[in-house]
């Protein structure tokens, strides 16, 4: 009689813990790293060639391994970090499970290298998850590995991982967050032969100034002037690190640093304690920045919710989040008040010079067949007055290719939303822009640009994309870009927050996997919604100009975010409303 129900062999059975462990290279990066610093290395190298997948090779100057103990860290559930399960309810250490070297030797060929102070040192090789040489070597004291040839055998995982140049921005993102988290080890990363960064092993000092020194070297001259130093300590509780300024805050979280336990981490919990602290000095939209360490005892957390521990819960979750927003809010309060402007508050309350709007505003609309039966068309727009971000139109006056006839018939008042309209004449531009019609202008002053390096790196492996949106840029160090030329409607002030919500698109367009033209459009919407930047008043110039080019637009309906750009007010609804 058949079965249906069989035990998959060891291969297969390290390949689907593989699947959940080894996202991409980054992922080989923060599991082999952890395990060093649980080695108690006090110096790791990081080497790689094509994003990783070529070589990830990872060295430190750890405990080491017997040459026993090295061939059982092969082994699934192999571990020196816990020896029963009550241990898991105190981990102390980055990794527990014991899977990460057996997964990678799984899906990779790897070679161990390593020596303790009192064994010689032994080398052993594996492929595809067997190993197929061991014997003894030279090296002092710690532990070297390779990993060559990522995903060779599993085609699948492979076909869908990021492009060499993006892999390399994730690397360099994972071993910030890893080096932010251990400021007192020392790390060097290597990309293709050359130096990203080398930062020296510390001891002797206060977390916060280890954590301002990183600071300064891993996320740009613009993050440590921003912030403030935080330190608190209540119960079992404590904390350090560094929280901005609210007028330096991002319209996203991607300058938001948090380690619980020296473990990289997201938690929804702290993350709204940190936020709600802040208060009214953010608005909605807006988000803090900050770099925070936390100690919080190993039972009252709860790290494997991931199975690649990037998010934890909390079991006094409510308590902590009291003690963590009474400590932020209290750092706020405590520095000393901005200086103040000499504002005219009367200048708020007077009634400003209302345009003549008396004079019709003509267009003349284009027809693609120039035969003398469809010469351009002169229309007149009535133009009623501006009401805020709103131009008031006459339905009437309006063309077809705004308002369709049966709407025109109905009469009354449409209402253009000019910001969003605005969204729109910007998301076609770029999209011109991106099909060859060149929009960019140079600067005769560039603008120099600090980021993280991760953000860096990202940028520059979509250079080409972003390019194509007007902003001509390079590189003119790990941290640095110099802006060269930018879209004519951004002002220069606006393009640093333009780039870091690009920053934001672009890992989301990595997560999609998009193809090249729906990658592009989706970055051109953002980057047109970010221009508009909710602008509340309009000349009368203004807002005639932008309907002029509305009428032009692809869709004048809709901004790129599918937002109605007008509606109407009919005139039966306003009889009936008087």
């Amino acid at each position: 009689m058949s079965r249906k129900i069989r035990v998959l062999s060891d291969l297969t059975i390290n390949q689907i813990a593989a699947g959940e462990v080894i996202e991409n290279p980054a992922s080989v990066v923060k599991e082999l790293v952890e395990n060093a610093i649980d080695a108690g290395a006090r110096r790791v190298k990081i080497e790689t060639l094509g994003g990783g997948f070529q070589l990830l090779k990872i060295s430190d100057d750890g405990t080491g391994m017997s040459p026993d103990d090295a061939a059982l860290s092969l082994e699934r559930h192999a571990t020196s970090k816990i020896s029963d399960a009550d241990d898991l309810n105190s981990l102390a250490t980055m990794g527990f499970r014991g899977e990460a070297l057996a997964s990678i030797a799984a899906i990779s060929k790897l070679r161990l290298l390593t020596a303790t102070d009192s064994s010689p040192a032994v080398e052993l090789e594996a492929e595809g998850g067997k190993i197929s040489h061991a014997g003894p070597s030279s090296r002092s004291r710690g532990t070297t590995l390779e990993v060559r040839s990522l995903f060779f055998n599993v085609p699948a995982r492979k076909k869908f991982q990021k492009s060499p140049a993006a892999s390399s921005a994730e690397i360099t993102k994972m071993v910030t967050q890893l080096a932010l988290a251990h400021p007192e080890v020392g790390f060097e990363l290597m990309q293709q032969g050359r130096s990203h960064f080398s930062l020296p092993a510390a001891a002797g000092e206060s977390l916060t100034a280890l954590l301002k020194r990183r600071a300064e070297a891993l996320l740009g001259m613009e993050f440590l002037p921003s912030c403030r130093d935080l330190s608190f300590k209540e119960m079992d509780y404590e904390g350090q690190g560094l929280i901005a300024s609210p007028e330096f805050s991002r319209p996203n979280r991607s300058g938001q640093y948090l380690f619980v336990n020296q473990r990289p981490v997201y938690c929804p919990a702290i993350s709204y304690a940190v936020r709600d602290a802040y208060g009214t000095r953010l608005s909605s939209d807006r988000h803090p920045i900050y770099l925070l360490h936390l100690s919080i005892p190993p039972p009252l957390v709860d790290v494997n919710v991931h199975p690649q521990k990037k998010e934890i819960r909390l079991r006094e979750e409510s308590q902590f989040k009291f003690i963590l927003s009474d400590a932020v809010n209290a750092t706020l309060g405590n520095n000393a008040p901005l200086e103040e402007e000499n504002v005219s508050f009367s200048s708020f309350f007077e009634k400003p010079d209302l345009p003549d709007f008396s004079s019709a505003f003509v267009f003349k609309e284009e027809r693609e067949d120039p035969s003398p039966a469809t010469l351009p068309i002169e229309h007149a727009i009535s133009l009623i007055g501006l009401h805020g971000p709103y131009l008031l139109v006459d339905a009437e006056s309006l063309p077809t290719s705004i308002l369709s006839q049966q709407q025109r018939n109905l009469r009354g008042v449409v209402w253009i939303d000019l910001p969003a309209a605005e969204a729109r004449i910007t998301f076609d531009s770029l999209i011109r822009c991106s099909e060859g019609v060149p929009i960019s202008q140079g600067l005769l002053l560039p603008l120099s640009l600090s980021f993280s390096k991760a953000e860096a790196e990202l940028l520059l492996a979509h250079l080409g994309v972003i390019q194509k949106l007007g902003l001509v840029m390079r590189q003119v160090s790990d941290n640095a870009l110099l802006i060269e030329g930018i879209p004519p409607f951004l002002k220069d002030e606006d393009v640093h927050p333009v780039l870091i919500e690009m920053i934001a698109e672009l890992q989301g367009i990595e997560r999609e996997r998009m193809q090249s033209e729906a990658a592009l459009r989706k970055l051109a919407a953002n980057v047109s919604r970010k221009c508009r930047f909710q602008r509340r008043f309009y000349s009368h110039e203004e807002a005639r100009l932008i309907l002029k080019r509305l009428v032009k637009a692809s869709d004048p309906l809709h901004c790129p975010q599918g937002k109605r750009v007008l509606f109407q007010i009919r005139e039966k609804d306003i009889e009936n409303y008087f």
